[in-house]
This record gives C-alpha cells, structure tokens and sequence, in this order.
C-alpha cells in the first residue's frame, strides 16, 4: 500500500476504493475501504477495471487530516464486510480513525 500511496502501481490484490458516503463522521474522518482480493477468492478477469474489481472483503484505512502523507490502516473487514459495514462495527471504525487523527 505504501508503495501505490507514493505513487507506485496499483496492487494486483487491490480492487475499488471508495468511502462510507453515508456516512458522514467516517468521510470527516477521512476514512476508506478498498475492496481487496485474498487468496482464496476467485481471481479478478485479467483486463477488468479498477472500479469494477469487487469483493467481500475491505482494507480500510484512515488518511491524516494534517498530514495528507500519513496513513493508518484500522481494520480488514473480512468475510461478509457488506454486512459487517451494516453493523454497530462502524462505530468501531469511527473511534479508531478518531483515535488515530488525534496523534
């Protein structure tokens, strides 16, 4: 991630990112999740886009709101995170990203 984040390449394991727009202390906290592909899963097509790359499974990590070059990673949602992301989970999330913008 270090590497993609500096401008490196995408990695392979690495599919859509986005952040919960629903959820409005999670998008101030600048909190995201990239759907990521874990060895068991069935591999992505070759030539599929980036934002068509969907899985069961999030990285989610915070982005300093002083420091746009830092970065946490707060969980990996895994499996079912579509339905862990309908949960009181994200109030986990929320005190983690919180946690971490105030270092």
């Amino acid at each position: 991630m270090e590497k993609w984040k500096n401008g490196g390449p995408l990695p392979p394991e690495f599919g859509s990112e986005g952040q919960w727009e629903d959820n409005r202390k999670l998008c101030d906290s600048f909190v995201y999740k990239i759907h990521i592909h874990l060895p068991d899963d069935p591999p992505w097509p070759p030539r599929l886009a980036v934002a068509s790359r969907k899985s069961d499974n999030y990285l989610v990590y915070a982005r300093h709101w002083l420091d746009p070059n830092k970065y946490q990673l707060i969980s990996i949602m895994s499996p079912e995170a579509h339905a862990l992301a309908r949960t009181s989970y994200l109030a986990e999330l929320e005190r983690r990203a919180e946690e971490f913008q105030n270092t």
